[in-house]
């Protein structure tokens, strides 16, 4: 194992807990936080994108992808309707695709429209449901439904790599990632229901306004790193097809923001959609 990955990754969550557990959601610092981590993914995607000579136009997709996250925040801070969210989205598309206007190969117009348009759904659309999590319950306290999502997550990033590292001998997809194991996806999910519990526990079943069941915070550990994995193997055939290791180089071992945040990508939205639909 390295162990100065491991100290590193233990400094950053303490420093991350510690902020989401002491500003209140609706602060704007939180909004500078949610889309600095956007603004930096975005950048590393669309990298990775010119690496693999796909065509973006990298400043539209950031500058939409930084807007439409803080018309997210903004919404949920003011009680806008979705509707002004999902105008926003419409107006964006609308601009990318008029973009090309501006080009004389019709060819290398389409690539562009379709690499900018990736980029923003792939990072800036499901990490606005991040956000959307992050500004559920009252906004004058620290969140608590993405602080949840956080810690089942990455203790369940955590117990993959510790499970993995050390009994993995069964590959999970060795085509794309050859040190996911079945071992270490099984410990993901120990780790993640364990945060179930002992949120549950401290807690006292619940989540935000929500009422938080033992049972759902055992199914969410088990469906939350199984989509985090899943997350995480799509940003591999990114990286896997330009042949690179990392997304970027933020700290020692842990790669760029793109690999700190992949999983969420992608368990975000489905929190949102199964707080919506299950809990009351």
């Amino acid at each position: 194992m390295d162990k100065k990955r491991i100290i590193l990754g233990l400094i950053i969550a303490a420093v991350l807990c510690s902020a989401i557990l002491l500003v209140p959601a609706g602060n704007i610092a939180v909004l500078v936080g949610l889309m600095l981590v956007c603004g930096l993914a975005m950048r590393e995607v669309y990298a990775l994108m010119d690496k693999a000579d796909l065509l973006a136009s990298k400043k539209t997709g950031i500058i939409s992808g930084l807007l439409f996250v803080a018309m997210t925040w903004l919404a949920a801070k003011y009680g806008f309707s979705d509707d002004v969210l999902w105008s926003l989205l419409l107006i964006i598309l609308m601009i990318i695709f008029f973009r090309l206007f501006g080009y004389l190969d019709a060819r290398q117009a389409l690539r562009n429209a379709l690499g900018t348009i990736f980029g923003f759904l792939y990072v800036a659309f499901f990490w606005s449901f991040f956000v959307r999590l992050y500004m559920m319950g009252n906004l004058a306290e620290p969140t608590k439904a993405a602080f949840y999502l956080l810690l089942a997550v990455k203790w369940g990033d955590a117990g993959a790599y510790f499970i993995g590292s050390r009994f993995g001998k069964h590959k999970l997809f060795p085509r794309i990632s050859p040190k996911k194991s079945w071992e270490g996806l099984f410990g993901g999910i120990l780790f993640s229901c364990v945060v179930g519990v002992l949120w549950c526990l401290c807690t006292k079943n619940t989540l935000g306004q929500y009422s938080f069941p033992l049972y759902h915070a055992l199914i969410l550990g088990v469906l939350l790193p199984i989509i985090g994995t899943l997350g995480d193997l799509v940003e591999s055939i990114f990286k896997r097809a330009v042949d690179v290791k990392d997304s970027g180089a933020i700290a020692h071992g842990m790669g760029g923001m793109l690999d700190m945040i992949d999983s969420l990508l992608f368990t975000a939205p489905f929190m949102y959609i199964y707080i919506k639909f299950f809990l009351r």
